[in-house]
């Protein structure tokens, strides 16, 4: 008798030891969480809610994604900001990764490190290794806080045209910000001795814009903070040696303007550099095509002084809305799984022509990435970064700033004037930091 009750005793014990070991459930069956999302349009509209549906077919917890729809990210932009106000907010949220900062300032928006660090459904070490540093780090706050995680990302980079550098003399792309300007102005020289509607023409395509002076500017090695890391600074040497640098392609003749998107212009011979987004490629292949122009033309990264190579990096990231534990913890399952390397893949192969934000997803790509050679150097490139400092306060209205800024140090003759714009520039993003602390 005594013999039974020990063994029951141990069965009970070890029960309760296995049930303790044992994974937590995540969440009950049918919780339904709502996803906020931008793509409403062709490919990616069927792509998003292809892969939805699946989730929502073979997931093991039963749980049910409403995917919506919000338009452009302006658009949820403004109807999350009204959100907030009503309380009817999703589980899930698209967003520029500063607003996403912006909503987990007033509590609309979770941190999303107790997830990725769970026991049961988190990340490994291996798993977070594998994500690209910088796109990984755009969404960490100055507090340690992670209120956004990459679904892909694309980046700002300059398009060249090879066949047409190599006809001018030049045998590979530019590794540095002066070998850039004898290959810009050489094509625009090229292009004046022409004449008609190539004169002025040739060189590079610039626009005073945030993302165009970002990139330069990152190519020569700046940073956007200041050093101790508590504010922005713009006043450092790299500021104004790649705001010299483009005034110089300036005044050498070597940079001109279009009446819109330059890709016409490139596929003309009109242009030998324009800079775009990664995402931009379609549009590209389509102007080569109209314009029957079978040169060899693709991406490559904005050079700096020594070499350096610089992109503008943007990531296309979501964020999970603080509701109930239950609710939190299908988001980030969802979350997850939309993220995995091989859900990634089938997106961007698929669907979108985004890019990876993780290393295992590029064997995965190994296919798509032999048919579009174009796409697979951007997704090389989209890892030298930098990202913009997006989780830092004020961003938003910081970078609008700099687009003004950017048009006036375009316009400015001597380095004198560019420091007095430049030192305008940091006051008015001290002053905005301010205004949001």
């Amino acid at each position: 008798m005594k013999k039974i009750s020990f063994f029951i005793a141990v069965l009970v014990v070890l029960s309760l030891t296995l049930a303790a070991c044992a994974p937590k459930p995540a969440v009950e069956s049918g919780t339904t969480v709502t996803f906020w999302h931008v793509y409403g349009e062709g490919k990616p509209n069927e792509g998003i809610l292809a892969l939805v549906e699946e989730f929502n077919t073979n997931n093991e917890w039963g749980i049910v994604v409403e995917a919506l729809d919000q338009g452009h990210y302006s658009d949820l932009e403004d109807k999350f900001n009204v959100a907030i106000q009503s309380g009817d907010l999703p589980d899930i949220a698209m967003g520029y990764t500063n607003s996403l900062t912006d909503w987990y300032s007033v509590g609309a928006i979770a941190d999303l490190n107790p997830f990725i660090s769970d026991p049961d459904y988190g990340l490994s070490e291996a798993e977070i290794a594998d994500i690209y540093q910088s796109a990984y780090d755009a969404g960490l706050t100055p507090d340690g806080a992670r209120v956004a995680f990459p679904m892909t990302q694309s980046a700002n980079v300059l398009v060249y045209n090879f066949t047409w550098a190599e006809e001018l003399g030049f045998d590979s792309p530019p590794k540095t910000s002066a070998e850039f300007k004898e290959q810009v102005c050489a094509a625009s020289e090229y292009n004046d001795s022409l004449g008609g509607d190539f004169a002025g023409t040739g060189g590079l395509v610039y626009y005073p814009s945030t993302t165009n002076w970002l990139n330069w500017y990152f190519a020569f090695g700046g940073d956007t903070l200041n050093d101790a890391g508590d504010g922005y600074d713009f006043t450092d040497q790299a500021a104004v040696d790649a705001s010299l640098f483009l005034n110089d392609l300036r005044d050498s003749g070597c940079t001109f303007e279009t009446e819109s998107y330059p890709n016409p212009e490139q596929g003309q011979r009109l242009a030998l550099v324009t800079m775009s987004s990664t995402a931009g490629l379609p549009y590209y292949e389509a102007a080569f095509e109209e314009a029957e122009n079978d040169d060899v033309w693709g991406f490559i990264g904005a050079p700096g002084p020594d070499g350096t190579l610089a992109v503008d990096a943007f990531q296309q990231m979501i964020g999970i809305v603080p509701t109930t534990e239950e609710k939190q913890m299908a988001s980030w399952l969802f979350v997850r799984w939309l993220t995995s390397p091989e859900i990634q893949a089938r997106w961007i192969a698929d669907y979108s022509g985004y890019l990876p934000t993780q290393g295992a997803a590029m064997p995965l790509l190994e296919s798509y990435a032999a048919e579009n050679t174009v796409w697979a150097t951007g997704a090389e490139l989209a890892k030298l970064g930098p990202a913009e400092p997006q989780t830092f306060p004020a961003w938003s209205p910081v970078r609008r700033e700099i687009g003004d800024y950017a048009a006036q140090l375009f316009e400015a003759t001597s380095e004198d004037e560019i420091m007095t714009i430049l030192e305008a520039l940091n006051a008015a993003a001290a002053d905005l930091v301010e205004e949001v602390q």
